[in-house]
């Protein structure tokens, strides 16, 4: 929540400093909804089947990728680009993806552990 608390800060300003590339927005946009997927993904559980964990985060923060883009249509200096919500969607991917391969480092993790204990 204090992800999303922090965007939609962001996002209700006029202006905001972006490094200094070409399509820093894009990544920008990218490496937070990510951050934000796989946030998400840790909230539904390691115990969930590969799909929850991966489709769930996915479809909300792709989801509020859509409510931020037109929050930011009525913020003054501000505009709504589908271009900016096909990259959060991006990185909500990337995000769950990222988690779910978290979760299979750890499960891995456990069981070359408790093998060694044996």
């Amino acid at each position: 929540m204090l992800i999303i608390a922090a965007s939609w800060h962001i996002s209700s300003k006029p202006t905001v400093p972006l490094p200094n590339f070409q399509h820093a927005d894009k990544a920008v946009h990218c490496v937070c909804f990510a951050a934000l997927s796989f946030w998400i993904a840790f909230a539904c559980g390691t115990r969930k089947s590969a799909l929850i964990r991966l489709a769930l985060p996915i479809f909300f923060t792709s989801f509020y990728g859509i409510v931020d883009e037109v929050h930011q249509h009525f913020t003054p200096g501000r505009t709504c680009s589908v271009f900016d919500w096909i990259f959060d969607t991006v990185g909500a991917v990337l995000g769950s993806i990222a988690f779910y391969i978290f979760c299979i480092f750890l499960i891995r993790l456990k069981t070359n552990s408790s093998q060694h204990k044996e």
